[in-house]
This record gives C-alpha cells, structure tokens and sequence, in this order.
C-alpha cells in the first residue's frame, strides 16, 4: 500500500485549501492509499497514527519539526497545497514531491523590488520540481510573471469536490428566509464593499447574507449602516456547514478582486445555485465560461443587474470535471508517469 503525505495549514483552518485537502485525503483512501496529513502552523489538535502536525508559527523551527516528521512517517509521494508548505518542503528536496498552487495571491502586482526577490526566491524553489496549477489561466500568468523556472513537470488538475459529501452535509438543517448569499473571508480581495453597493443598487427583496468572518467586518458593517441597509444585511460569522445556507439561497454572488479557483463557485452549482461572479483573471471563467454569469471589478450598475436578473439561472455547465473520483485518478495517473 503506497503511503500518501498531505501537506498543508493547520487543520483549525477553515479556509478552502483545508477542505480540498480534506476531499483528496478521503479520494485517495478510497483508492487504497494510506493517507498522512502534515499540517504547518499553531493548532490544538491533538497527533495521532495519520495526522503529524508541525505544531508552530516560527519559519525556523517549522523546518525542523517537518524534516523530523517526515524522517518518523516517510512517504512515496508527497503533495504540497500552500505557499508555506510549498516552500518548507522544497527546502527538503524530496523525490516524488508535487507543489499545488492554491493561493491567487502569487499573480497579483507587486512592487519591482518584490517582485524581484520573489523571482530569485521561486526560481530556487521550484526548479526542477513538478508543479500544479488548477486551471491554464493560472499557469500561463505564472510563467509570465516567473520566466525563469524550469520545473520537472508542469500539470493541470482542478480542485476536487466529493459530490455526495456537499448533498449530505447541505440537508444535515434548513435555513429558513429570502436571501441571496456571499461566502467566503471578510477580507480586503473578497471586495465586499462592491457587492454591498451594488446590492443597494439591485434593490432586490431578498436579504443579502455573509457567510464568514475576518478582519473588514467593522468596516463594512459601518458602510451598511451608512447605505441604510442594517435591516436588509446580515452578517452570520463562519459557519462549521456553510452547506445549507448556499443550497437556499436564490443566488451566491463571488465579488473577489482575485481567486486562483473559487470553490465556492462549483459548491453552488452542485447545489443548483445560480451564481454571479467578478470576471478576474483566473478561477470564475475558467468555471463557469459564459459572459451571462460574469461581472467586471468595476461597475456596480453592471452587477446589480446581474443581481436582479440572474437569481432563477442555473448555468449550464459540465460539473462532471470536478468530482472527486475523477481528479483523484488525475493524480494516480500522474504519479505513474512522472
């Protein structure tokens, strides 16, 4: 039996990576793969026989406690799905690595002398080494921006959704109400302010719910009041099952200014929820495709219209591709060839 590490932020983290990590771990057990998770970061959860936490937030003693780890529980392959791991691991120079790009983050502008250090920094880091990017677009930008790495190998392989897991865990309680909703970090690249204005310009019934929590919530909260829509806004926190509240809603709205995916996008469609989208440059159109569900960054008249006009339109779109089964034989398919 072929042993599998997953390497990744700490499990408390609720965040989209976590639950890709998770949908793989569970894929590739299905398959027969013994699984071991290798979370990066502070945490409360406790080790135990697969999970082998590299329990601190200090750069240096990360490294030690990760080599420690994978020299106590080595592996045959090793999967990488964030920036600090990415980056941890590649220090380590072992074979049978693959090095998943998550984080949009690594495509937005910087200023040159950034942008300079991080193409020294990526160069040493993933040369020679075998990549994967969740769509062409994300690829494409990144050799642009970073010309000089030659990797091993260069894959693409979406993230995985296990389909009967999202159904089961969004009938798990109703959520009562006439709502349109936004999933995701209450954070500055998640645009929120956009959406909230061009709601106010919609002048739909349904309330418009957040679903999650962070560090814009009292700036946003002050420009709800300021729109007079305290009666129409709620805000919910992070919810452990965001499930039910995407299956009832009339609509989800993604207003970010960047994403390398967006799986709350094909959460919806799994779900049948119609969905209005900022037309960024990776992730949404690689989804969803048609201009119909699509917004540009700025023009909210735009995006209330689309807000009015596209809560009973459910795309027509091949969500096939992102089954769980389907990308874990991806991955298997990978590992025989490289």
């Amino acid at each position: 039996m072929k042993k599998i590490a997953l390497l990744g932020p700490n499990l408390d983290n609720p965040g989209g990576i976590n639950t890709v990590v998770k949908f793989l771990g569970e894929g590739f057990k299905k398959k027969g793969y013994e699984v071991h998770y290798f979370p990066v970061g502070k945490t409360k959860i406790k080790d135990n026989e697969f999970i082998h936490n590299v329990n601190s937030n200090n750069k240096k003693e990360q490294f030690k406690i990760l080599r420690e780890k994978i020299k106590k529980y080595p592996c045959d392959i090793y999967i990488s799905n964030n920036l600090r791991t990415n980056e941890l691991l590649s220090k380590l120079n072992i074979n049978n690595s693959f090095y998943v790009f998550h984080q949009g983050k690594v495509l937005q502008p910087k200023n040159f002398y950034v942008r300079l250090k991080q193409r020294f920094e990526f160069s040493k880091r993933y040369n020679n080494k075998n990549l994967i990017f969740l769509n062409e677009c994300y690829k494409n930008e990144f050799f642009r921006i970073y010309p000089y790495i030659k990797p091993k190998s260069v894959n693409i392989i979406p993230n995985p959704f296990d389909f009967e897991l999202i159904y089961k865990k969004a009938g798990e309680f109703d959520v009562k109400g006439d709502y349109i909703v936004a999933v995701g970090r209450l954070s500055k690249e998640k645009n929120y302010e956009y959406l909230i204005k061009a709601y106010k310009l919609s002048g739909i019934k349904e309330e418009l719910w957040f679903i999650g929590e962070g560090e814009e919530r009292k700036n946003l909260e002050n420009l709800v009041k300021k729109l007079n829509l305290e009666n129409k806004v709620k805000f919910l926190g992070w919810q452990k099952n965001p499930y039910p509240f995407i299956k009832n809603a009339k609509l989800l709205c993604m207003s970010s200014i960047f994403e390398s995916f967006s799986n709350v996008i094909v959460e919806s469609l799994v779900l049948n929820t119609p969905v209005v989208a900022t037309d960024i440059k990776c992730g949404p159109r690689d989804i969803l495709g048609d201009d119909k569900y699509l917004v540009s960054l700025n023009n909210e008249k735009e995006f209330a219209k689309k807000i009015r006009n596209t809560k009973e339109s459910i795309p027509d779109i091949d969500i096939e591709r992102f089954r769980l089964e389907s990308i874990v034989n991806k991955y298997i398919e990978l590992f025989k060839n490289t």
